[in-house]
């Protein structure tokens, strides 16, 4: 991909899942060009309404500005090229797509690449109880923003639902016009649907997952390395508002929905960095969770301010010549720094989040502390003249970042 397109950064990428009882297999961007290739199998074709077969189906959904193949293998009663009518105690797993990651600057397009989606019936045991339903599919996570949209559906039985999986097996960022791989490091995510979703006899129903990723570039901006992390849950759908969800390219505005609102604010992953400090040898942040839900505190990473700050308090900083600290169990602070000059990029992400984070509750506040020497030297350069580790200069302006599931905070501060 070469063409660059404006983005808003804003929100998380939201999935959603619909257990309705008329279905489709569904993708597009605005108005879809579909092209559909099914294998042949030993029943005989039939026109005639309640045919059954089982096939796996590959589907091609082209927009003018995202190509998505989406397939899927399913039993199901054919009525027409579009529309699946289920028997009695089934419903349709439905999955749409919505808003944009949390991004470094530069980055204009992420593609991941899902398979392994998976519900699971509420009464089994979280080993046991779950259905898999095969779909597999790339997007372009950028493509969508403040909507939501059907990229997949599939038979289900009626029932209650408390859980969802699925598998990112793959990822590519567009990055300054250029194509790169990424890491993914949260690739097999289990979903907890808060409250469950009950699916009834001829009755859609629905859920929404909402998947906050973050893309970290922890190269530099000449030799880029992408990593990307995520975590989600998962909301029912008010009744009413999954009607046509089933539909073929289905595409729903969340930013007028006040149901969504109210959800977005009620389990939203907000921090704020009150108060922070720096010297040559001392680091002092105090970060409060001013969101609805606890969440877990993963890195801190201080940036030499040579440039000018992006407008957005969305996006992750450089790795590169910053000073990158884990947060620990207990609220410490660890520097890493890697010594390889060659180190790959999987080994790097390994490093750098292998930590379990702090976990600080709502409203909590804490003052995350290090006394030592500051080293900016991480993302040592690749080839060419050796980095040399630089360290804090006293009067000079640094950005500190603080790091959470779902959650970025930023604070200039002016060395000691």
């Amino acid at each position: 991909m070469s063409t660059k397109r404006n983005v808003l950064i804003s929100g998380g990428l939201t999935l959603v899942i619909t257990l309705s009882l008329i279905a489709a297999i569904s993708m597009s961007g605005f108005m879809p060009q579909v092209t559909t290739t099914t294998p042949s199998t030993t029943t005989p074709s039939s026109t005639t309404s309640g045919s059954t077969t089982s096939t796996t189906a590959s589907t091609t959904y082209t927009t003018p500005q995202s190509t998505t193949t989406v397939s899927t293998t399913v039993t199901t009663v054919t009525t027409s090229p579009t529309t699946t009518t289920t028997p009695k105690g089934e419903g349709v797993l439905s999955i749409l797509l919505t808003d944009p990651p949390i991004l470094p600057e530069g980055v204009t397009s992420v593609y991941i690449t899902y398979s392994d989606l998976a519900v699971h019936v509420a009464e089994s045991n979280q080993t046991h109880g779950w259905v898999e339903v095969e779909g597999q599919g790339t997007v372009d996570l950028l493509s969508l923003v403040d909507v939501s949209q059907t990229i997949l559906s599939v038979n289900v039985e009626s029932g209650k639902y408390n859980l969802l999986r699925f598998n990112i097996t793959s990822a590519k960022v567009v990055y300054n016009r250029e194509e790169y791989p990424a890491v993914v490091r949260t690739g097999n995510l289990t979903v907890p649907i808060i409250g469950g979703i009950e699916v009834k006899d001829h009755e859609p129903s629905a859920t929404i997952i909402d998947i906050y990723p973050t893309v970290f570039n922890i190269g530099s901006k000449l030799e880029p390395e992408f990593v990307i992390s995520a975590v989600a849950r998962a909301y029912p759908v008010p009744e009413g508002e999954s009607g046509e969800i089933h539909h073929v390219g289905f595409k729903m505005s969340l930013g007028d929905k006040e149901w969504w609102r109210r959800l977005r604010e009620r389990f939203a992953s907000e921090i704020e960095i009150t108060s922070a400090s720096l010297s040559t040898n001392s680091l002092a942040i105090n970060v409060k969770n001013t969101g609805n839900v606890s969440l877990k505190l993963k890195l801190v990473i201080i940036s030499q301010l040579t440039t000018k700050i992006g407008n957005t308090t969305r996006e992750t900083p450089l790795f590169s010549e910053a000073a990158v600290f884990w947060v620990g169990e207990d609220g410490s602070l660890e520097p890493i720094v890697l010594v390889q000059n060659r180190t790959k990029t999987e080994n790097k992400a390994q490093t750098v989040f292998s930590g379990r984070g702090y976990n600080l509750t709502v409203g909590q506040q804490i003052k995350l502390m290090y006394n030592g020497e500051i080293v900016f030297g991480f993302g040592l350069p690749m080839g060419g003249t050796p980095f040399k580790p630089t360290n804090v200069i006293p009067g000079s302006r640094y950005l500190i970042t603080v790091i959470g599931d779902g959650a970025l905070a930023r604070k200039l501060v002016v060395a000691s």
